[in-house]
C-alpha cells in the first residue's frame, strides 16, 4: 500500500467535510457503524472490513479507534514557489527539531485553525507525517499547504530574502513579551521542542525573538499549546481578509 494512511474519527471526519476528493479508501471493523461510513457510502468511497488487529497492523498502532482511510500522496510545496506569490501579509511556520508526532499534529492542527499560509519542516531533523501526527493534527495535515526543506537555515535565508520578518520563540533576556509584539505584515515564526528549544543557527539568523509570558504557578505550557497562544495573537493583528485566506496549493 504505497498511498499515506490516516486514522481517528476526526481526522477523516474533517478530510471527508473539507476535501473528500483525497480519500480513497476506507477500512474498518465489520461491527463498525456511524455516520461517517454512510456519508462515505454515499460519496462513493470504497468501504472495507477487517479485524481491529490488522488496523492496528497498518498505522503501527492502536489508537485507531477502528477507522483507517488511505489518501491520495500528499502534496508538499516548493520553498521558492511558494514565496514567489505575492501576500500582502501571511504568517508561515517553522517547526524545528519537533519529533513528537503528538506535538507535531497539534501544532499543524493549530497552524490550520489560525489560518497559517503553510508550514515548514525540516526531512532530517524531526517527526514526519505518520498516522499518529495526522491523527492528531484533526485532519490539518491534509488540508495545510506543507513545505518539507533540507535546510532550516538556508529557507530561513529564502524567507528573508521574500520580504520576511523571522522571529524566533525563545526564553532569553532579549525576547519581546508576545503580548506587546507588533507583528509583521509577512511573518515566519519559528517554534522548537521543549527539550532541544530551536537551535543555536536559527537563532542568529532570527530578525527578532519572543516569548510567552506565564501567569499561573506553572512555568511553562507545551510547545503545541504556546504556539497556539502566539498564532491567536498574530490572528487578532491581522484580522480576517485575503491574508489568511488560502487554498490547499496556495
Amino acid at each position: 500500500m504505497s498511498e499515506p494512511l490516516i486514522m481517528g474519527v476526526h481526522a477523516i471526519q474533517e478530510l471527508l467535510r473539507h476535501a473528500p476528493e483525497k480519500l480513497l479508501h476506507i477500512y474498518t471493523v465489520a461491527s463498525k457503524r456511524s455516520d461517517l461510513l454512510t456519508e462515505c457510502e454515499r460519496k462513493g468511497i470504497p468501504i472495507s472490513y477487517t479485524s481491529a488487529d490488522r488496523l492496528s497492523r497498518m498505522v503501527q498502532s492502536d489508537s485507531h479507534q477502528q477507522l483507517v482511510a488511505q489518501i491520495k500522496q500528499r502534496t508538499y510545496l516548493d520553498l521558492k514557489q511558494f514565496l514567489q506569490k505575492e501576500r500582502e501579509h501571511a504568517l508561515v511556520l517553522m517547526l524545528d527539531q519537533i519529533f513528537d508526532p503528538q506535538n507535531f499534529g497539534a501544532l499543524l492542527r493549530s497552524a490550520e485553525c489560525f489560518g497559517a499560509a503553510a508550514i515548514v519542516w525540516s526531512k532530517n531533523r524531526g517527526s514526519d507525517l505518520t498516522p499518529v501526527a495526522a491523527k492528531a493534527s484533526c485532519g490539518a495535515s491534509e488540508l495545510l499547504p506543507l513545505i518539507r526543506v533540507s535546510n532550516l537555515a538556508t529557507a530561513v535565508e529564502q524567507f528573508q530574502e521574500a520580504g520576511y520578518e523571522v522571529v524566533a520563540t525563545l526564553l532569553d533576556s532579549k525576547a519581546q513579551s508576545a503580548y506587546d509584539f507588533t507583528f509583521a505584515e509577512k511573518t515566519l515564526l519559528i517554534v522548537g521542542s521543549e527539550g532541544e528549544g530551536i537551535q543555536p543557527l536559527l537563532q542568529k539568523k532570527s530578525d527578532k525573538s519572543i516569548y510567552l509570558p506565564m501567569a499561573g504557578k506553572i512555568e511553562s505550557l507545551n510547545v503545541a499549546q504556546a504556539t497556539a497562544a502566539i498564532l491567536a495573537l498574530f490572528s487578532l493583528q491581522s484580522g480576517p481578509g485575503e491574508g489568511n485566506a488560502r487554498s490547499p496549493m496556495s
